[in-house]
Parts: C-alpha cells; sequence; structure tokens
C-alpha cells in the first residue's frame, strides 16, 4: 500500500514539475492570453456594474479596492512612501491621467453603447500615443507612414461610430465621444509618465495613483450630486465591482507589467487587439449583444492602422521568429 501510495505521489509530482517546464516555455504566450482574457472580460463588468451602480462611483470603488491592497503589499515591502518631485508627479500623472481620466469617461460611456464597440474604440490608443508622443517628446519624428497609420486608425473608429443619420442615435455619439476623451486621457497620461524617472516601485506608484484617482472620481461624483441613495447593489454589481478591483486592478496590471518585461512593448501593445475580440465575444456569450459588420469592419482598420505605425518592430520581430 505504502509503494503504491509513493509511487502515485512521485507521479503526481513528476507531472506538475513538467506543468511547470511547460508553463515556463511558454510563459510570455500565458501571460499574453491571461492579459487579453482578463482585459476583455472587463468591458463585460463594466456594462454589468454601471446598469445599478453610477458610473463615477463603480470606478471610485473600483479603485478604492485596489488602493487599499496594493499601498497595504506595499508598505509589508518598504519603499512605499515617495520621496521625491518625480515621485509625487508621477502619482498624480498616472492617478489623473491613465486612471481616473481613463477609468471615469471609459465607464460614463458605456452606458450608452455595446461592449464590443467600447473595446474596439479603446484599441485606438497606441495609434493616438503616436502624435503625442511627436508634440510631447523631444527626437520624436512622424513620417508619412505613421500619419497614414493615426489616420488610419481614426477611420475604423468612424466606421464603429457609423454616423450615417438613418442609423446613428444620440446616445452612441455621446458614449463613443466618452471612450475617445478615455483614449485621450490614458494616451497623454502614457506619455507624460514616460518622462518621469520614479524610484517607486510600481505596485507603489500604481497603489498611490489608484488612491489619487479615486479620491477624485468620488468628487466627481459628489459634483454630480450622486449619493449612495442612487446605489442599487445586487450579487452581479458587487461581483463586477470585485472582478474591477481585484482581478482587473490587480491581477491584470500586474500580468500586463510582466508581459512588458518579457517581450517588450511591441508584442505586449498587441493586448490592446487582442482583449477586444474577448470582450466581442464575451458580450456576446453574456450579456447577448449583437455584433455588427461594421464593428468588425471597424476594428480591422484600427488594427491594420497599428500595424503601419510599428511597422519597423513587426518586421523585428517576424525575422527573429524565422530564424
Amino acid at each position: 500500500m505504502w509503494n503504491q501510495w509513493s509511487e502515485s505521489a512521485t507521479a503526481v509530482g513528476s507531472r506538475f514539475t513538467n506543468v511547470c517546464v511547460i508553463a515556463e516555455q511558454y510563459r510570455g504566450g500565458l501571460l499574453f492570453a491571461i492579459v487579453a482574457l482578463v482585459m476583455g472580460v472587463g468591458y463585460v463588468a463594466i456594462g454589468v456594474g454601471t446598469e445599478t451602480v453610477p458610473p463615477p462611483l463603480l470606478a471610485a470603488f473600483r479603485f478604492d479596492a485596489s488602493a487599499s491592497i496594493l499601498l497595504t503589499y506595499a508598505f509589508v515591502r518598504g519603499r512605499w512612501r515617495p520621496r521625491t518631485t518625480a515621485d509625487v508627479l508621477a502619482i498624480v500623472v498616472l492617478g489623473e491621467f491613465v486612471l481616473a481620466g481613463t477609468v471615469g469617461f471609459l465607464f460614463a460611456g458605456q452606458q450608452y453603447i455595446t461592449v464590443s464597440i467600447a473595446a474596439v474604440v479603446m484599441g485606438l490608443g497606441p495609434i493616438v500615443t503616436v502624435p503625442f508622443a511627436y508634440l510631447l517628446v523631444p527626437g520624436e519624428r512622424l513620417s508619412r507612414a505613421d500619419l497614414v497609420g493615426v489616420a488610419l486608425g481614426f477611420c475604423g473608429v468612424a466606421i464603429v461610430a457609423n454616423p450615417l443619420p438613418a442609423e446613428a442615435t444620440t446616445g452612441s455619439a455621446v458614449g463613443i465621444a466618452f471612450i475617445c476623451c478615455a483614449v485621450l486621457s490614458s494616451s497623454l497620461g502614457g506619455v507624460l509618465l514616460s518622462r518621469l524617472e520614479t524610484d517607486l516601485s510600481m505596485l507603489s506608484l500604481t497603489g498611490w495613483g489608484a488612491l489619487l484617482g479615486g479620491v477624485t472620481l468620488h468628487l466627481v461624483s459628489v459634483g454630480l450630486g450622486e449619493t449612495g441613495g442612487a446605489i442599487a447593489w445586487t450579487p452581479t454589481s458587487i461581483a463586477a465591482l470585485v472582478y474591477l478591483g481585484v482581478v482587473v486592478g490587480i491581477g491584470g496590471y500586474t500580468a500586463l507589467l510582466s508581459l512588458l518585461a518579457e517581450v517588450g512593448p511591441t508584442r505586449t501593445s498587441l493586448t490592446s487587439f487582442a482583449s477586444p475580440v474577448v470582450a466581442i465575444i464575451a458580450g456576446w456569450l453574456v450579456l447577448g449583444e449583437a455584433v455588427t459588420v461594421l464593428t468588425l469592419v471597424g476594428f480591422l482598420v484600427v488594427t491594420v492602422g497599428f500595424v503601419v505605425l510599428n511597422r519597423g518592430d513587426f518586421g523585428s520581430v517576424l525575422e527573429s521568429i524565422r530564424r
């Protein structure tokens, strides 16, 4: 009996070791899949949560949850306090532009449009970053091909928006306008953040940024006259909040940073186009949202624009794969 148990335990241990070896071998691919899945499903969680909770409050609560966990962990690990001007500026840029601005506008916009449209328009982020970098980062140049890529990106969004009088609605136009503001806030914040050198760990920086972003959105909520009485908590809205605050706010961003370190910025940026695919499928399965041909065509055009902008990097990646 003991020998059988010992052999079984050895077999299980051997299989576990093999799984770990395979996971390490395909670490980049696994991280990519995790980021795309977590972020893509996040759009559905936003759609579910904003049905019963005002968007600014839901976004604020999401950051409250993330900040409390991240800052507690950073405090235990040490080096959690900002000490330099660059640290403070990085927290402000991250909290106000990358987090509060992006998530606040995104949550507001998803009240009016489908999950798939919101995800596709957010995919414009890497494209909008290019002109911001040209304007704000010394030495950045914008070629004709870059201009073509940017133009294709905006054309893709225009196709998704479908501004034909017979089919357009005021609500969808407002929703897309909010999502575009989210893209602008995220892209501008990302460029500004890249110019700041901070000694804070990424967890500490994200925790402080989430805290500031949460406070900002709470103030916005108060300014809009929203109170706790406007909230109708349901099991699904609570689940959406937990998913957004913990799974996306901590797990998703941790996986994203790990992926960035593993495969570099070019391959990591492809998650901006993989997550909309997940969002489209999840929106159809969970919310029963229909996916239009124009949404798919617009997504394809935005993706082509991104490839044009990063043609040199993709050429290098393809060359390395062939080798």
